[in-house]
């Protein structure tokens, strides 16, 4: 009975996937609440259990056996004796399989094969008062910079939470504010941080990781956010209202000296809708949806950045960013499934988004672009993904789908329309697996293999083309 049980969960997840910046837990809330990393993260970090989305949800606020310094008078004092601290590394091997044209130490590309530290920063977080909590991320390689901050105020409500957080972020999208799931509604607990783009919908939108995304023919980067979200949170699901503008991370990122021009405004819109039912045949489930509207001037170049010549819209004419207005609008349905069969822990995952096309003739000072989506056909991903414990709490197998449409014309495409137009199809099929050297200490190795019409032979001749594979051997290390 067990066998066929795995079975079929194996046959299931077959038939359904049959067609960044790096983000992780933060080892100074394990030192707050004086539990291991497990206590909130189901399998591995980042992905959250159900403890973690409401520790979450009650901004990081909860402490343990850690001493607190506090006074009963008003306004009153609460917090931990220490400052919670973490650093949190990646070292890694990124090889791609496009051109080994680079001949210089400043030529060469991950073509070539590249040992890299893709990340090395402070984390801090934790109780501030009662109903106050704070995280914030400095990223330190290349230069101390602010990479994120957000204090949620936190109260209980009808037997839920709720919460208003200011945030912002170099990158992560009005998301940032407040989002427990793990299923690829934001990349921070996606279960492979190293082709995002693989298994969340959200990520192939805004161009986070994968070769698919380092072409120079596709929407690239993540999105800089600031705002302030509002949430309420139960054990049956979530709703959350943000309004937040795109910020640059060119000079008015996070961090920006008050009264500084051109840091845009809260124009933009982003509401999120959940529903965690709980238990559904011995699964921890959650559905949601997620809808972003509204517009954001800003003094960002980065989106949606210089794309290639002839690789534009079928103008020929490549995109120069410039200071100007976004439209932001996008859609995500997700979901998530975690439990265990036959003694291992399974996630399953999936979502699909899409993004409007950018106006004809838009520029950045008309408006007329959309930041998840500068062309001018619909860009759309349908993702899944699944990590199977195969020794629990210690290894784990991944498999990610990717079925894509970039929005964008491609020369040699065979869906043009008139020679001029068309949506480049863009596939992904990922493979990982992770060993846990220590609750904190992981060995990570990812391949994925790329299709479609953005590696068509016109795509390949292009320059800098990263060709249609990857592979990264990756350790991360938090403490």
């Amino acid at each position: 009975m067990q066998f066929k049980k795995t079975l079929l969960a194996t046959s299931a997840l077959m038939s359904a996937v049959a067609w960044a910046p790096q983000a992780h837990a933060i080892p100074a809330f394990a030192r707050q609440v004086g539990m291991p990393c497990s206590a909130c993260h189901y399998q591995h970090f980042p992905t959250l259990n159900g403890f973690g989305r409401s520790f979450k949800a009650a901004g990081f606020t909860m402490v343990g056996s850690e001493e607190k310094i506090e006074t009963t008078d008003s306004p009153g004092l609460s917090i931990p004796a220490v400052l919670n601290l973490a650093f949190v590394t990646n070292l890694a091997y990124v090889k791609q399989n496009g051109p080994t044209t680079g001949t210089t130490a400043t030529t060469k590309t991950t073509n070539n094969g590249q040992f890299q530290m893709t990340q090395y920063s402070l984390f801090m977080g934790g109780r501030v008062s009662n109903n106050i909590g704070f995280e914030g991320e400095v990223g330190l390689s290349g230069g101390a910079a602010l990479a994120s901050v957000k204090m949620p105020f936190s109260f209980d409500v009808a037997g839920g939470k709720l919460g208003v957080v200011p945030f912002t972020t170099d990158g992560l999208g009005p998301q940032q504010g407040f989002e427990p799931l793990s299923d690829g509604a934001t990349p921070v607990h996606l279960f492979n941080q190293q082709d995002l783009a693989a298994i969340g919908a959200y990520e192939y939108l805004t161009g986070f990781n994968g070769a698919g995304s380092v072409n120079g023919i596709t929407a690239g980067g993540a999105v800089p956010a600031n705002g302030a979200a509002l949430y309420y949170y139960n054990d049956m699901g979530f709703v959350n209202f943000t309004k937040w503008q795109i910020d640059s991370i060119n000079g008015n990122g996070p961090g920006q000296a008050p009264g500084a021009a051109g840091g845009g405004s809260p124009t933009s819109n982003y509401f999120r809708l959940a529903w965690t039912p709980g238990d559904v045949g011995g699964f921890d489930t959650a559905v949601g949806l997620q809808y972003f509207s509204g517009a954001s001037s800003s003094t960002s170049t980065a989106l949606p950045g210089t794309l290639a010549a002839g690789f534009t819209n079928g103008t020929g004419a490549a995109i120069a960013g410039a200071p100007g207005t976004f439209k932001t609008r996008a859609t995500e349905v997700d979901g998530q499934m975690m439990g265990d069969v036959s003694g291992m822990p399974l996630t399953l995952i999936a979502s699909y988004a899409t993004a409007p096309a950018s106006d004809p003739g838009a520029t950045l000072a008309n408006g007329g672009f959309n930041a998840f989506n500068p062309y001018l056909g619909t860009r759309k991903s349908f993702n899944i993904g699944g990590e199977l414990g195969v020794i629990p709490n210690k290894a784990t197998l991944q498999l990610g789908i990717r079925r894509a449409s970039s929005g964008q014309y491609v020369p040699g495409s065979g869906n043009v329309v008139a020679g001029t137009s068309g949506n480049a199809t863009d596939n992904a099929i990922m493979v990982g697996a992770t060993y846990s050297l220590a609750l904190n200490v992981r060995a990570e190795l990812t391949y994925s293999k790329y299709s479609g019409d953005m590696y068509n032979s016109t795509a390949s001749a292009q320059a800098g083309y990263m060709g249609d594979s990857m592979t990264v051997l990756n350790l991360w290390m938090g403490f």
